[in-house]
Order: structure tokens, then C-alpha cells, then sequence
């Protein structure tokens, strides 16, 4: 819990003073059930996301098996939209990175990019299929699938030809296989996790400490929003951390179409979760949305007599707004007109603030951890 001399006197002007316990001098312990937020969270977004996302791999898995099996043109595209429906779901799930999740580095060997070509080929020549290891969350996950579905050659009669009649064949169909197995391997590990016995410890720590779940999850999903999103998708690639832009280090590289769709989604699902919508769903629960209102939380400066909840909200609606604005393609992007990433990037840094400074302070939760891209 923070020392909130500073803190007790704003939130006293701003919340009748019944909404609080404040029989410890140094410590205000707001009255909001958090037990509420979980239970939303558990019940109408984590489980459902985790649910849909089982079934998407489970069809990517029986598509590329239909593929290896006969490899064709009408076969791979199958695969290509069975991967990109998943890719699409994993961004609504990514950002659950607490317990199994946490433990098994699922984000980092799902969705590590760029990812590593010149490995893979490597990997391919010498049948060693074996994706366990620190050092192979380059060679898996979605950005692996991109290069082996959208990669391997200059057409698409040269992509078929690698699963077909290249002398390596059989090892690119290995390969392919064993990447789709390792994803839901990896998924179903922290799915199963879930459905044993987690989502109940997960609800039940409903207190305001650090190993408390509303306390984690706000940490995991702040920093999925600020590295995951604004960082790896649009600052690091536009150049926003260096002198120079990497238009190579999209995400969704190879298929030269999908990283803005992502993006996109990446943003919705953040949004979605910040005003608790049920994923799949119209209706709304209990969430950070509601948890600022109650605690009455306004912004600062010119901002002072606008909610904080509707200051987020609205700026999530302006970032959606301008990145719908870049080309498919956020590498042609980069490279014709980067300041349209920039702009993005910018608009995407303002929920950063708003979310990990005004609404962790209200909130007496402490941000866990570190920052290492200068921001």
C-alpha cells in the first residue's frame, strides 16, 4: 500500500468521506469490492477470450494437418485465415499475463517478433524440431507462422513449392506442424491452469496489496498496453527509440496486410477491458472504468472537471481513430510516411500516462515493473 499523505487530501475533496475506511492515519483504504471486478474479469473476459482461443488454435491445428497432409494453394489459404483468426484472438487474451501465464512466458514464445529467419532455415535443414529453450522465442509462435505461411518465397507458387517438391519438404511440413502444436501446448498449459483450481485463487485475492489480483492484473495489463501496444507495435519499429525507423520489425511482417489489423484489435481489446465488457458481448461489469468513477477521480490541470474514466475512454476511441488511418501495411507505412506512426505512437503514449500514473495513484496500486526503452 503507498504513503498517501499527499493522496488523502486530493481524494477527500473529491469522495464523500463515507466511501472510505480511514482508521489507519497513513493509509486510505477505499470501500469499492474489488471481488466484483474479479469476478467480471473471470467470468465474462478472461475465460470467454480463453475459451474462443482454444477453439481458433484447435482450427489453425486442423487446418495446417489438412495442409501437410496435401499441400495446395486453396489448403494454405485455409491456414492463412485459420492463423490470422487466432492471431486476432491472441490479441484479447496476451494480456493476461498472471500465474501459468506469467510463469511459462507465454506472451514471449507466442508473439516474440521480429522473428529470427535465418534460425528457422536452420532449424529446417537440420530437423531438429525442438522449440524449448530461453533462446527459442524467435523462431515460434505467430511471427514464425507469418514467415513459414507468408515468407518462404517471392510468390506463392514459390511458397507451395517448399511443402511440395523442395528437397526439404517433409521438413518444412515438420516444422510447420510442430509450431502450431507448441502454441497450443502452450496455451492449453495455462487454459487447463485456469480451469483447475486458478480462476478461484484469482477471485478469492480480491484484496488492495501487491500480490492481490486486481493489483496484478492492473500491472500486466498496463504493460501490455505500453509495451505490447504502443512500444513494440508502433514505437520501436517507427524509430521512436532510436535514431533510425525498422520497418522490418512489424508485427506480421511477411504478410505484408495484417499489422494494422492487429493493431486495431490490440487496441479494442485493451479498451474493452478497461470498461469491463464481456468479450463477444454488448453488456458491461464491474471494472477500472467503474473503480475510477466511484472513487470520483477527475484529471489535472485544464483536464480537472473531466472524469479520468471518461479521459481514458476517449482517448483510447482517438487512438483507434488515427491508427485506422495508417496503411495495412505498417512497414510501407514506416517507409512512405512515418509520421503518421508517430502520430499514432503519441496518441497511444496519452492512455500511458492517464492509465500508469493518475490511475494507479487513485487506485494505491504500484506499478512492479521496470521501464528500459527511455520513455
Amino acid at each position: 500500500m503507498k504513503k498517501i499523505g499527499l493522496l488523502l487530501t486530493v481524494v477527500s475533496q473529491l469522495v464523500c468521506s463515507c466511501d472510505f475506511d480511514n482508521s489507519d492515519s497513513e493509509v486510505v483504504v477505499d470501500k469499492y469490492d474489488r471481488k466484483a471486478i474479479l469476478l467480471n474479469w473471470a467470468d465474462n473476459n478472461i475465460m470467454p477470450s480463453f475459451q474462443h482461443y482454444k477453439t481458433q488454435l484447435e482450427n489453425l491445428k486442423s487446418a495446417s494437418d489438412d495442409f501437410i497432409a496435401t499441400p495446395d494453394m486453396m489448403l494454405l489459404e485455409e491456414v492463412r485465415q485459420k492463423w490470422l483468426e487466432a492471431y486476432k484472438t491472441y490479441q484479447y487474451i496476451s494480456m493476461f499475463t498472471i500465474g501459468k501465464a506469467d510463469e511459462i512466458q507465454l506472451s514471449k514464445y507466442s508473439n516474440t517478433y521480429p522473428t529470427a529467419t535465418g534460425q528457422i532455415e536452420a532449424k529446417i535443414d537440420s530437423g531438429n524440431f525442438d522449440l524449448n529453450g530461453a533462446s527459442f522465442d524467435v523462431v515460434q509462435g505467430f511471427p514464425a507462422l507469418d514467415y513459414m505461411l507468408f515468407g518462404l518465397g517471392e510468390n506463392e507458387d514459390a511458397i507451395l513449392e517448399r511443402y511440395t517438391t523442395n528437397a526439404n519438404a517433409d521438413n518444412y511440413k515438420g516444422y510447420l506442424n510442430a509450431l502450431v502444436n507448441r502454441l497450443a501446448l502452450l496455451f492449453n498449459t495455462v487454459y487447463d491452469d485456469w480451469q483447475s483450481g486458478f480462476k478461484a485463487t484469482f477471485i478469492q485475492k480480491s484484496d488492495n496489496t501487491a500480490s492481490g489480483s486486481v493489483n496484478r492484473m492492473v500491472n500486466a495489463y498496463i504493460h501490455f498496453y505500453e509495451k505490447d501496444i504502443r512500444t513494440a507495435k508502433i514505437g520501436y519499429p517507427a524509430g521512436k527509440f532510436s535514431t533510425e525507423t525498422y520497418p522490418d520489425k512489424v508485427e506480421a511482417y511477411y504478410s505484408k496486410k495484417y499489422s494494422k489489423e492487429l493493431l486495431l484489435e490490440a487496441i479494442i481489446a485493451a479498451q474493452n477491458f478497461f470498461e469491463g465488457k464481456h468479450f463477444n458481448g454488448n453488456e458491461s461489469g464491474p471494472s477500472l472504468k467503474s473503480y475510477l468513477d466511484y472513487l470520483d477521480i477527475k484529471g489535472k490541470s485544464e483536464e480537472s472537471g473531466i472524469l479520468l474514466s471518461k479521459l481514458i475512454s476517449n482517448q483510447f476511441y482517438k487512438s483507434h481513430y488515427i491508427a485506422d488511418l495508417l496503411l495495412p501495411d505498417l512497414s510501407r507505412q514506416i517507409t512512405i510516411d512515418n509520421t503518421k506512426m508517430t502520430a499514432t505512437f503519441n496518441a497511444l503514449q496519452r492512455n500511458v500516462a492517464y492509465m500508469k500514473s493518475d490511475m494507479t495513484s487513485a487506485m494505491s496500486i504500484a506499478i512492479d515493473y521496470a521501464d528500459t526503452d527511455g520513455d
